[in-house]
């Protein structure tokens, strides 16, 4: 057993097959193939169903998968720290962040950064949460930056907060009157509004659809849907537009000039906001590099 055994059978499992496996790790399929077939005469047991497609582990596959990626993690981390040793000046650090939220943070971080670190090679993976959460368990990144909490994440995770976010409804001029307000003066509208209107939701997979179906179910709301969208952007845009009524973070708002632009409004007793955190492997050393990043993010917002 050695490491490029564990990092070709993880990738396999990962990709449910050979072909695309050896694909992205550029070897031949044959090559890769026969090293599958050399570990498994080795540990005496078969370690994919090759009667399924996607291929699928057997149980001792299942072991030998889950031990290979704590090898591995230990092997990354003992590397990471002989980094830090020798002052943490190179190397590479790979994140992942949904994409309109990298739009909006990293032009603020990134410039700061590399001026910092001008030979760290800064590797950002774009995507929805749920994928996102798939390729830190996966050990494609290190950390994302994703507005969820600690107890909505899978056990052995780590959270730190970068900032806390304001959430806000967004509705056309005109569709909310004054005898939709709880309080006109915070500008809170009641149930009743939110049952009368339909929503602008955003895909399942992102951070904000669950944040707001959250929402519904605390306040017992089953509201109409008039459109799924993949953006927070689109969603304000059509909501001001009279396509319906969202919810949807500061951010999203700020891309569009600043939340005094549109009609916005609160839809419980208090201003409601969610925190932007750093998410990691409990068990993952973040080195110099990383860590200098993460402050940086924290100073800035």
């Amino acid at each position: 057993m050695d490491f490029r055994e564990l990092t070709y059978i993880t990738k396999v499992a990962d990709c449910g097959s050979i072909t695309e496996a050896s694909r992205q790790l550029f070897i031949s399929q044959p090559s890769l193939s026969h090293i599958i077939s050399k570990v498994e005469q080795d540990m005496g047991a078969q370690l994919f169903d090759r009667r399924s497609y996607p291929l699928t582990l057997t149980y001792a596959g299942e072991k030998y998968v889950d031990t290979a990626r704590k090898i591995l993690l230990l092997s990354d981390n003992l590397r990471r720290e002989l980094v830090d040793i020798g002052l943490g000046e190179k190397g590479k650090i790979k994140f992942g962040i949904p994409t309109e939220r990298a739009g909006y943070m990293l032009p603020k971080v990134i410039p700061a950064y590399k001026k910092q670190f001008p030979k760290v090679d800064v590797r950002i993976y774009e995507a929805m949460s749920d994928d996102l959460l798939a390729s830190l368990q996966k050990d494609e990144i290190n950390f994302y930056i994703i507005p969820r909490d600690l107890q909505d994440l899978p056990q052995g995770l780590k959270t730190e907060l970068i900032y806390r976010e304001r959430l806000y409804l967004v509705a056309a001029p005109g569709v909310v009157q004054e005898d939709d307000f709880v309080n006109p003066e915070k500008l809170q509208v009641n149930e009743n509004f939110l049952r009368r209107h339909p929503f602008i939701v955003l895909k399942k997979g992102h951070a904000i659809r669950q944040k707001v179906d959250s929402v519904f179910r605390r306040m017992k709301l089953s509201p109409e849907f008039s459109m799924e969208v993949s953006s927070c952007i689109s969603a304000v845009q059509l909501a001001a537009a009279g396509l319906g009524i969202t919810i949807v973070p500061q951010r999203a708002l700020d891309s569009l000039g600043g939340h005094e632009h549109f009609c916005c409004y609160q839809y419980s007793h208090l201003p409601d906001a969610w925190d932007v955190n750093v998410v990691y492997k409990a068990d993952c050393y973040l080195d110099r590099t990383e860590r200098a990043f993460i402050d940086l993010m924290k100073t800035i917002f």
